[in-house]
């Protein structure tokens, strides 16, 4: 997502509040109905009389909250309270500073009319934005329909496919100056891009460049804040929302596909994207890779589901090789199981009320089958027992949140593609070689990042309304911090290692290595190594090491600025890349500097292409909310439709086709300095041929494997983290 969101955010926030009027006008003696559960509904004299006594009461200092606690406080404690809230809250400060209309009186008249355009639904079925035999009530509130309609439907379907054209030369260095940058915890993000415009959409390239400077990001962050307040209690940033689980007539899969034509869930939640295309055509759906209702006879859910996804398909990189025993089990003494994707750690996050815990450990036989699971309270659940279908439905949303929230979001998306999006942009000269390098693997990060950091790491949003967990900020505190173990440096991860280092390759289970993301990943590193060879091969003397033997200024200022950052957000680091980065080694001609440099090169390449479209692709899961979901009601082996379209939203979001890594970008080598174009570009060009080989060798592969998997093929991979 760079600095800057779609420009249509701004236009439809301008119509919006034309429309806010025409709501508040057309209320006149109408009912307003709550859409907070409850079914209250009053007339405007009923509301007139009920506004006068509480203004004759206490002069309009007293406001009783409408949750069903019937607290009153007073206008001091209600500041103080707010107050209190935010001052943690890295995204409300920013909306604070960044949107003019967020202390403003007139942010009601936005919120009013969102809230009038979600409820329009027949509007919105004539124009095709919404499955004709659906309705909204009984399950979706203000927040989820307006997601759906404006981001889902209205920004996606104005999209159009990027491609090379959009990698900007750059020209500038950016800043690291407080106030660009937005923050929630240990994850730091620019607002800005200054390789950046047009950010996202066509459209902006005729937008005049002071418009998009002055008005773009306050614009951006008006709609994410107007978003996030809505369907809240009390409507402010810091509002409660409702889950709605425990009422028997609200945001359950009788009441929504009750009188309508779907009998399966997941053909209920694929309405919604049945006719929903970009502006050039291309489904907003991923296409599918995997057919996963194959799995799925006899009302249940087949063991070689968990291990398609364990052994083939997005799991493997956390499947664990080793010997665990258990003895005393019910009709069997003991049993030795050879490997393991264990869960139980993220069982330690606290959950909101009603919503099941994350967690469970799965074990599995030679064959790769799943036969043994361990609960979150040390249950030890055979195959074949009574809940077996249900703590496999546990362990998979689990594994498939986990890689999304760990793996891609804070590993990929942030560890990754932000830090490097800002160290190049703040430490390398415009003109420096490994900047322009660096430009086709960083397009588009810091705006997607500044999106995900409002959408995916901030309260009250998509992410934190789609998963269960209660302190959802405090998460990008745990998760990113190297004292936690749930994220390593990036050269350290063991996934990442065994692809990089031979003497880990030749340690993984042979069962393992015959894995496509093991098996394939290896082949795209093999390109990475030997571009990076080539690339050093004609830079590093004079260029990136001086000829006295330190560090040019370019490449001790990216080393600054990584370290810098890498501390602020609490990343781990190894000892060799501790030194590289905190300047304790000054000189470069030394064994391991160049080794160090380089691996950590390959290392964030890899990542930002071939990682990221492996960890997430997770459409063909997401589609049914009895395979997978981001949360679920304690004891129900589906997700609940409210959460589970919310967690749809984020998919087809992050599904936005990008620039291929195979395309040609040598326009980026004119101009540098040392003049290393006719270099880079002949490496450039020999990489290309590397990827298509890589490409047919895994169409061969493919053509022979028990389940297809082109995660790390070339035919479909993108150059960066741009979604």
């Amino acid at each position: 997502m760079t600095g800057k969101a779609p420009l249509v955010t701004l236009l439809l926030g301008v119509c919006l509040a034309a429309l806010a009027g025409q709501a508040v006008a057309q209320d006149g003696d109408e009912e307003v109905c709550q859409a907070d559960g409850t079914g209250a509904c009053v007339g405007k004299a009923v509301r007139d009389e009920i506004h006068e006594a509480h203004i004759a009461e206490d002069g309009g200092k007293t406001k009783c909250h409408a949750d069903g606690t019937g607290s009153c406080v007073g206008k001091a404690v209600r500041d103080e309270v707010h107050e209190a809230n935010t001052a943690e809250d890295g995204i409300a400060n920013d909306i604070h500073k960044m949107c003019p209309l967020a202390g403003s009186g007139l942010r009601n008249y936005f919120q009013g009319a969102m809230k009038w355009f979600s409820r329009r639904i027949g509007f919105h079925k004539m124009l095709s934005l919404w499955p004709q035999d659906i309705a909204s009530e009984g399950w979706s509130d203000d927040y989820t329909t307006v997601n759906y309609l404006v981001v889902a439907r209205i920004l996606l379907g104005l999209y159009w496919t990027r491609d090379k054209s959009w990698v900007n030369v750059p020209t500038a260095m950016a800043t690291d100056k407080e106030e660009d940058l937005i923050r929630v915890e240990n994850v730091h993000a620019p607002h800005e891009d200054i390789d950046g415009s047009p950010n996202f959409f066509r459209m902006e390239s005729f937008v005049p460049s002071f418009f998009l400077k002055y008005a773009y990001m306050p614009a951006v962050t008006c709609f994410y804040s107007t978003l996030r307040r809505m369907s809240t209690h009390n409507n402010e940033l810091n509002g409660t929302f409702e889950d709605a689980l425990d009422d028997p007539f609200i945001n359950t899969w009788e009441v929504v596909m009750n009188n309508t034509k779907y009998k399966k869930k997941v053909d209920w939640v694929m309405a919604f994207y049945d006719n929903a295309h970009s502006m050039d055509g291309q489904p907003l759906w991923p296409r599918q890779m995997t057919q996963f209702s194959l799995y799925f006879k006899k009302d249940e859910w087949e063991d070689r589901l968990e291990y398609a996804i364990a052994f083939h398909l997005i799991g493997a990189h956390r499947v664990e090789a080793g010997s665990w025993e258990f003895g005393n089990l019910p009709g069997i003494e003991s049993v030795t199981l050879p490997f393991r994707v264990a869960l139980n750690l993220f069982s330690t996050f606290e959950v909101r009320l009603h919503m099941g815990r994350y967690g469970t450990d799965l074990y599995f036989n030679e064959d790769g089958l799943p036969v043994l699971i361990k609960t979150p309270d040390g249950e030890i659940v055979l195959r074949g027992d009574k809940s077996w279908q249900y703590w496999k439905f546990v362990w998979r949303s689990t594994f498939i949140t986990v890689i999304t929230l760990v793996d891609h979001l804070h590993f990929a998306h942030f560890r990754t593609a932000n830090l490097l999006s800002r160290a190049v942009r703040e430490a390398l000269d415009p003109d420096f070689p490994l900047r322009r390098l660096a430009s086709i693997f960083t397009f588009g990060s810091i705006f997607v990042n500044l999106q995900a950091m409002h959408t995916l790491a901030g309260p009250n949003h998509l992410l934190h309304r789609a998963t269960p967990f209660k302190e959802f900020t405090k998460l990008s505190s745990v998760i990113p911090s190297g004292d936690s173990g749930i994220i390593t440096d990036i050269t350290d991860l063991p996934a990442i290692k065994t692809l990089m280092v031979d003497e880990e390759w030749e340690k993984l289970h042979p069962k393992l290595k015959e894995a496509p993301f093991f098996a394939d990943g290896r082949l795209l590193v093999g390109a990475f190594r030997k571009l990076m060879d080539s690339i050093f091969a004609v830079s590093w003397e004079g260029t990136m090491c001086s000829a006295n033997g330190t560090y040019s200024p370019n490449m001790k200022r990216m080393g600054t600025v990584i370290f810098k950052e890498s501390r602020e957000a609490h990343y781990a680091l190894t000892p060799e890349a501790y030194e590289w980065l905190s300047a304790e080694v000054e000189t470069c001609n030394t064994g391991n500097s160049k080794r160090v440099m380089a691996d950590r090169l390959v290392a964030y390449f890899f990542i930002v292409t071939g990682w990221h479209r492996h960890v997430g692709f997770v459409g063909d899961y997401y589609a049914d909310p009895e395979l997978a979901t981001m949360s679920w009601k304690d004891g129900e082996k589906f997700g609940r439709p409210r959460q589970h379209i919310i967690t749809t939203i984020i998919n087809v979001f992050t599904s936005t086709h990008q620039p291929l890594l195979k395309e040609d970008y040598t326009h980026l080598f004119d101009g540098m300095k040392p003049d290393l174009g006719k270099e880079y570009k002949s490496t450039w060009k020999m990489f290309l041929k590397d990827l298509d080989e890589i490409e047919a060798e895994i169409n061969r592969r493919n053509m022979k494997r028990e389940i297809l998997n082109i995660n790390m093929s070339p035919l479909i991979l993108e150059s960066a983290i741009s979604k």
